[in-house]
């Protein structure tokens, strides 16, 4: 699933270099901005059958690639 992920976000991104420091900032590096994020939401719920909610969107819980993970983790165990 991780790798998974880590393709969503290169093939929405345009990059790997995520990659390299799964604790980067992808808003600070600008690898994601808003519209970015949102393509993402996208894919991560038609990939994993999962609702994102917006009010669930705080940008300080999907600022990495590691937190990505972790969130889409936990709305699976929550299905």
């Amino acid at each position: 699933m991780q790798e998974q992920i880590f393709d969503i976000i290169e093939s929405v991104s345009g990059t790997d270099e995520f990659r390299e420091d799964l604790n980067m900032d992808l808003f600070e590096e600008g690898i994601l901005d808003s519209m970015k994020a949102i393509m993402l939401i996208v894919e991560l719920e038609g990939t994993f059958d999962i609702s994102l909610p917006p009010s669930e969107m705080d940008r300080e819980d999907w600022n990495t690639a590691y937190k990505i993970v972790e969130r889409i983790q936990e709305k699976i165990d929550e299905n």
